[in-house]
């Protein structure tokens, strides 16, 4: 559903969490079905033009199901109050415990919040209103607050688009008031820009609906994660001193210290942290939790010093810097609370978000046939066939038994003729860092396939051996938490052979044939293997692992890896197309013309 005024929801667990959304209709007209009618407000007499969700999702377990839906013409926030102490009281009387309320930062949300004190403010924590001796806590989604730190960022009108910001030492969560830093978003469209043409990058993810998004767009979190991760950050790193990236190393903290932050708050596993060997994306355990809990109480502080440069320009607008100070503030109460007071081993911050009903209102879309606005009557049909087929049984891997996949292509890559020259290669020794790093995802593939001590031998060398220092390894030590693979030189030929086929089959002369082929995995595969030279003396394993089988897995990998990467590029490439004829369309009615 569209969201009218906003998206509000509340948290609650057996212990549970509540959350509510609020989404405009597709047409405000009653409808008369199977004996009734529907489609009237249930706080005027007229038709409904949106509806409100509330839902709620245990703290516990993945139980989450909708508890109300409201059909509304207009709503005030007197009226959202009154209508969410209702659904706590409900909610109570069948035994659901609510202990905080997660919305996003909408003014009527907001003003709803508010009224649970006698004299009106905002506050991280207020009396419950089922029982004044227990708090209820006021958390503002992260995912809408992850989306409105990119936005300010886009909507800044200084030069080069930038934030003003303060240095924050990750290291030790410290903050320097009397230091300045500057994160301009021009440099990542140069870095964009700059790299646009390759099939490897080293700030792989950035794209060009990422950095210039429609209004809609703006909307979806992903392409947010394409401008705050980790490879961005790095790729800048290596352009401290460059001319063109003045202000790289102080994007690139400002890009970490986002990261950190999302980290923290959007752990909805309690393995992440263990598989990702990062301690910030495990569970809260203690409100005193180092260095999570560290780095929260810092990351106020750092909102707070930076609300007090006052700028006109290149600062969070007042709306996201308090919501994102409130609900750091409110996060550290609610885990103190539940490990303390209810006594919770740990606290997923990742399960105190809206996604649960963002989802939802997705599959009521899908299930009246894709449609973004939809009336009363088809919400309140999809929901009945949602929770019917949650009753009904799931297809295991077992039922998929006796499927198997088929290669229709046996003779790939006859058709086609690649020489591979050293002049090729040469030409690569710019991008080893990337290289490197993707041949120690192929190595990781091939390795969980042949699972073999004597085959790992020969396909990474050990971090003792590996000369980080050098340009191969330098992405992967400074990105390594423990887990990253070093490859050996005979994978980095097979990523270079690869990507070197891949360029050439996409020359003028071949592109058309190559891309309407009927597997081009395949085909990229084979030709790799014909045009790569036996670079190792490599015997048959214990396990019967040959050298032929060594390749073929990797060339599979990269072959995955560098079509991929083709078809985002090749995408982008279309999207600024249509960009730029969009803009020459508009100033040729502008002039005139």
């Amino acid at each position: 559903m569209s969201s009218h005024h906003a998206r509000c929801r509340p948290c609650a667990k057996t212990f549970h969490v509540s959350s509510m959304g609020e989404s405009a209709l597709k047409s405000h007209q009653r409808n008369y079905k199977g004996g009734n009618i529907c489609g009237a407000a249930v706080n005027s007499n007229e038709a409904a033009t949106s509806v409100h969700v509330f839902m709620i999702q245990s703290l516990l377990s993945a139980f989450k199901e909708v508890a109300h839906i409201l059909p509304i013409k207009t709503l005030q926030g007197e009226d959202l109050h009154c209508m969410l102490k209702k659904v706590i009281f409900g909610l109570k009387e069948i035994r659901y415990r609510v202990i905080a309320d997660v919305c996003d930062n909408n003014s009527l949300n907001r003003k709803a919040m508010k009224m649970f004190l006698p004299e009106p403010k905002l506050s991280p924590v207020y009396p419950h209103p089922a029982d004044p001796d227990r708090p209820l806590f006021y958390v503002v989604d992260a995912v809408h607050l992850f989306k409105c730190i990119r936005n300010n960022w886009l909507n800044q009108k200084n030069a080069g688009t930038c934030f003003f910001y303060p240095r924050f030492e990750l290291s030790i969560n410290e903050v320097h008031p009397e230091r300045k830093m500057t994160a301009s978003f021009k440099h990542l469209r140069d870095l964009h820009k700059e790299e646009s043409p390759l099939l490897l990058k080293s700030g792989y993810g950035l794209t060009s609906k990422a950095l210039n998004p429609s209004s809609f767009e703006r909307q979806d979190v992903k392409l947010v994660l394409q401008v705050f991760n980790p490879h961005v950050a790095e790729a800048l790193a290596t352009r401290k001193g460059h001319t063109d990236f003045q202000h790289a190393t102080a994007i690139a903290e400002f890009i970490k210290i986002i990261l950190r932050w999302w980290s923290i708050v959007n752990v909805k596993t309690p393995s992440k942290g263990f598989h990702h060997r990062n301690v910030y994306e495990e569970p809260m355990s203690n409100h005193t939790d180092y260095p999570k809990a560290s780095f929260l109480s810092a990351f106020i502080t750092w909102l707070d010093v930076w609300e007090f440069y006052r700028h006109d320009t290149g600062v969070l607008i007042q709306e996201t810097l308090s919501a994102l100070r409130l609900s750091a503030q409110s996060l550290l109460a609610l885990v103190k609370y539940c490990v303390s007071e209810l006594h919770f081993k740990y606290i997923l911050l990742g399960k105190v978000q809206t996604d649960p009903l963002e989802s939802r209102f997705g599959q009521y879309r899908q299930m009246v046939g894709g449609q973004y606005h939809i009336s009363v009557r088809q919400l309140c049909e999809t929901e009945g066939r949602n929770r019917l087929q949650n009753a009904l049984p799931r297809m295991s891997n077992d039922d998929l038994r006796g499927i198997k996949e088929t290669d229709s292509v046996r003779d790939a890559g006859t058709s086609f003729s690649v020489h591979v020259s050293d002049a090729d290669l040469d030409e690569l020794r710019a991008q080893m860092p990337v290289i490197g790093y993707v041949g120690g995802y192929c190595a990781h593939a091939a390795m969980k396939v042949l699972k073999c001590e004597s085959c790992q031998r020969q396909l990474v060398v050990t971090g003792n051996t590996a000369e980080t220092g050098e340009d191969t390894h330098s992405l992967i030590a400074q990105l390594d938490r423990g887990g990253l693979k070093f490859p050996s030189a005979l994978v980095i030929a097979v990523v270079m052979y690869t990507e070197v086929v891949v360029r050439k089959l996409m020359t003028e002369s071949t592109s058309t044939q190559f891309l309407h082929g009927p597997n081009q995995k395949n085909v990229v595969r084979q030709l790799t293997l014909d045009s790569l030279p036996r670079l190792e003396d490599i015997d048959t394993c214990e396990n019967g692992h040959t050298y032929e089988l060594l390749i073929t897995l990797l060339a599979n990998c990269a072959a995955n890896i560098m079509l991929n990467n083709l078809c985002k590029q090749r995408n982008d490439l279309l999207r600024i197309e249509k960009d730029q004829k969009a803009k020459n369309r508009k100033a040729r009615i502008f002039l005139g013309k």
